[in-house]
């Protein structure tokens, strides 16, 4: 009996490590003001400059110096440093405290429409967040493009989707026709 409540004691005791406890100043469920639903200085829908589709100089479509495909220093194809496959300092398999399963990461949430948790972006260095999804699997990486960050597959392809500021400390997810996922980072 004594082997069963120490090892429920033990379980209780471990599990708050694997449970994801979201910071109030970036939890969108509790404070309004986080939320696109809610807030529409931070909708793309209401407010038309921080929507690429009617601001030219935040959409990589029209604006070449954030467009990867033109501009080789945010492109991690030419650029090692941005690239985690080849610069180990920001590659989770060499340095893991970027890995959010060790729990002491420094990065973003993103959010869907309902507010609930579906990734993570964790600080790299000032040009470039790593990608991972609510498993905790990393599915990628942003890099820095002005006020943008661009998202790159694993492999430093440019899948066309890029976060674009919403103005007040977070971010929106944009894919490559300048249409919001409704996804957003705080």
């Amino acid at each position: 009996m004594k082997t069963h409540l120490v090892t429920f004691f033990l379980y209780l005791a471990i599990l708050p490590l694997f449970a994801q406890i979201i910071p109030s100043n970036q939890n969108p469920k509790f404070n309004s003001s986080l939320n696109p639903k809610f807030n529409s200085n931070i909708n793309p829908v209401f407010n038309s400059q921080i929507n690429p589709k009617y601001n030219s100089n935040i959409n990589p479509k029209y604006t070449a110096n954030i467009n990867p495909k033109y501009t080789s220093s945010i492109n991690p194809k030419y650029n090692s440093d941005l690239n985690p496959a080849f610069n180990s300092k920001i590659n989770p398999k060499y340095n893991f405290q970027l890995n959010p399963n060790y729990g002491n990461w420094e990065g973003y949430y993103m959010f869907n429409q309902s507010a609930e948790i579906i990734g993570f972006l964790i600080y790299a260095n000032a040009d470039v967040y790593l990608y991972y999804n609510n498993n905790g699997t990393w599915m990628g990486f942003f890099v820095r493009a002005e006020s943008n960050f661009n998202l790159f597959t694993l492999n430093g392809q440019w899948t066309g989707s890029y976060l674009s500021s919403d103005s007040e400390n977070g971010y929106n997810l944009f894919d490559e026709g300048a249409n919001w996922t409704k996804n957003y980072v705080k």
